[in-house]
């Protein structure tokens, strides 16, 4: 008898991230209703927030532990807006050495904890002409330029070819025009942070792999797609999706790409412009937690 979506999506995921769950669950029983993964560094912005519990994840055998700058690797369970949030105060990235599998842990497992939505915050450069360092971007859409479709690569092992031992998962896209990125969620979303006085964008972010700054003939070729460029995110948004979760997302814009000549950027600079920029970030999550 062949598996339904959700029992072919829950073997999968009891595959792939089965013995970090137990691991978890004997540290706590929280049952949440969402995941907030922060960006570079982003990981202080929701710490007004008290912790319920919280979980050094140095302590699962076996997690990916992020290894740059401005992540740090905690699981907090906090309420936000009336919602019952697990919050994941870094990432791991694909330029880390990671595999797609393991940068993808924290939204299997926040599913596995109960959550039905996911919300995704990143640092990013911009590209369109009115925006600055400091500003935020409600993602509208997404650009994978990582070449790591998830929807090829997740059930793949690190020989890079499917194992016959591996559960089968539909990864069919979803119909054409819609977006990864959930659209009606974000127009609720855009009257409330509008209502707390928070300026912001809206537009197209794209991934790459990295970890390299963008050359000036990259910026000019990306700028002709979307608004903002990072490093993350759009995998993980594909798969939350794949997870059938609603799916937010943010950018705080940190440096600007240049147009003709090069630009020095750093990451220091990124995570001074993020520590700035964060109470945005947080504003746009405590809106997208309430119209959740």
């Amino acid at each position: 008898m062949q598996n339904t979506p959700s029992q072919a999506l829950q073997s999968a995921l009891e595959h792939h991230y089965g013995a970090l769950y137990r691991q978890i669950r004997q540290k706590t029983s929280a049952t949440v209703e969402g995941i907030v993964i922060s960006g570079s560094g982003l990981n202080t912005a929701l710490e007004h927030y008290p912790a319920e519990e919280i979980l050094d994840l140095h302590d699962i055998e076996g997690f990916p532990m992020p290894t740059v700058k401005g992540h740090s690797s905690f699981l907090r369970i906090i309420t936000i807006e009336g919602k019952r949030i697990a919050h994941y105060t870094g990432r791991c990235h694909l330029y880390e050495g990671f595999t797609l599998q393991d940068s993808l842990a924290q939204v299997a497992l926040g599913k596995m904890l109960g959550a039905t939505f996911t919300i995704l915050t990143n640092s990013a450069g911009g590209m369109h002409h009115t925006y600055t360092a400091g500003d935020i971007m409600l993602l509208s859409d997404s650009l994978n330029l990582m070449l790591r479709p998830v929807q090829r690569d997740w059930l793949r092992g690190l020989t890079g070819s499917a194992r016959a031992s591996e559960p089968t998962l539909d990864y069919g896209r979803m119909a054409s025009g819609e977006a990864i990125l959930s659209t009606e969620w974000r127009k609720r979303i855009v009257p409330d942070l509008s209502a707390r006085g928070v300026p912001f964008h809206q537009g197209t972010y794209i991934g790459l792999t990295g970890p390299t700054f963008e050359t000036p003939a990259e910026a000019r070729m990306y700028r002709k797609f979307g608004e903002a460029v990072g490093m993350s995110t759009v995998h993980e948004a594909e798969f939350a999706r794949v997870c059938g979760m609603q799916v937010a997302a943010c950018s705080l814009i940190t440096n600007m790409l240049p147009e003709s000549a090069a630009v020095n950027v750093s990451h220091d600079e990124v995570i001074h412009a993020a520590a700035i920029g964060a109470p945005r970030v947080a504003a746009f999550i405590a809106a997208a937690c309430r119209c959740a």
